[in-house]
Formats: C-alpha cells, structure tokens, sequence
C-alpha cells in the first residue's frame, strides 16, 4: 500500500461496525451514520449484514467475513464502491476478528473508511481505486491501457499488470472522460490514447494497444463512431 494511502488514512476518521456472531449489528459509531446517510438507524439494527447489501453481492461479503472470522491476522484493507443518497462513494474497509470470553459470541469489528474525496470529483475519477495481491492502488486514468468487464466487477489493465476494481465496466465509462476513454465492445473499454493500430478485414476489428502486445475487439455497432474518435473517418 502506498505511503500516499497511509497518509490518507491517517488524516481520516474510520466508521466502526461490530458484528455479533450471527452477522447482526451490536453497535456502530457515529460516523457510519455520515457515510450511508441513507440507511436509517433502525435498519442498520434490524436483521442481518446481508440484508443491507444487493443480492448479487451477498455471497461476496460473506466469504470475506468467513474468512475474517478464521483468519489469525487481520484481514488487509479492501475496496469497495457504493451509491449512497445520490452520491458515489468509496470506501476503504478493514475487517478484525474479535474474541469474546465465550468463542461462540466471538464478533467483527468492520473499519470503513470514506476515500472519496481523493479519488473524485463531479462524479469524475482522478483516481481509478482498485486492487492486487492484496495491496490497493489508485491508478491514475493515463495509466490505464484498458478495463475489461468481469462479471458485475472490472479488471483495469496496465502496461505493469492487472488491477481488479469492485465496480462495473458501465460504472467506470460514466466516471472517466469520454475524450480519453471510449467503449469498442461490451466488454472493453479503452484508452484512445494508448490505441497504436487498427486491424480490419471482411468479418471483424480489432485495435493493438501497449505497443502491440494487446489486441482487442471492437464491435460492429461501435465501429464507425470508434473510427471517427480516431479521426480515420
């Protein structure tokens, strides 16, 4: 994690979550109140933690508080996005195991940290949060060669690797300028700046990208705008 994060870290005050053993809520501070203002108190309190979260992403967050619960270290900071009051929001969140005097009533303690004003502004990205290896980094937009759709997730590729970003492709283009990044396929977003060639023939399209390392696809429908961003039309 970068001494830049740290920092950040530092200068913020986290909300707290303690999970009882049956992912119910014990007890929160105030902050967490300021982060998911639109959560009222008595649901935040009623039910369980997967309740509050969508369908999709249930199974996600429940291996990640098995895992928490099993795990003799503390879990590394993760990422994650949310939509709160109209508003995107990133979090840092940190999961630590607590013990109890019984193991049976052992409980969670959920740190979450809200990132967002140094990654965003006017709903645009300055910083692209994502992970790897366990570490987080936030990717400046330059220095990204493509972002590939993976599920409800992305991965943000790079001329030094693969990064995966917990937010969807069509997330990510609504955040990032359309003048540096433009959509060829459904599954492919791309940097126009790092595109080299264009490839076509009778039946498809594709660009090389990163000196000619990558080649990706570009749809039918998508061709003749993609050819006029590029000035060949």
């Amino acid at each position: 994690m970068s001494r830049t994060l740290i920092n950040m870290i530092e200068q913020m005050e986290p909300g707290v979550v303690i999970l009882n053993s049956d992912l119910t809520v014990a007890s929160v501070s105030g902050m967490i109140f300021l982060i998911f203002g639109n959560v009222p108190r008595e649901q935040v309190f009623a039910g369980g933690l997967l309740d509050l979260h969508r369908e999709e992403v249930r199974g996600k967050v429940a291996e990640t508080l098995r895992l928490a619960r099993q795990a003799r270290r503390h879990i590394p900071l993760s990422l994650k996005f949310i939509t709160s009051e109209g508003r995107d929001r990133y979090l840092l969140v940190k999961l630590v195991s607590l013990a109890e005097r019984e193991p049976s009533d052992d409980k969670i303690c959920a740190l979450f940290y809200d990132i967002t004003p140094f990654i965003s502004a006017e709903r645009k990205l300055t910083r692209v949060p994502v992970t790897s290896r366990g570490e987080i980094h936030l990717l400046k937009p330059e220095e990204i060669v493509f972002l590939k759709a993976d599920n409800i997730y992305a991965t943000a590729c790079t001329e030094s690797g693969e990064f995966h970003c917990d937010m969807s492709l069509g997330a990510i283009e609504k955040r990032l300028s359309s003048e540096m990044f433009f959509r060829i396929h459904r599954s492919f977003l791309v940097n126009i700046a790092k595109v080299r060639k264009v490839h076509r023939d009778r039946h498809e399209c594709t660009v090389e990208a990163a000196d000619g390392e990558i080649r990706l696809p570009v749809s039918r429908d998508k061709l003749q705008e993609f050819l006029v961003e590029l000035g060949l039309k």
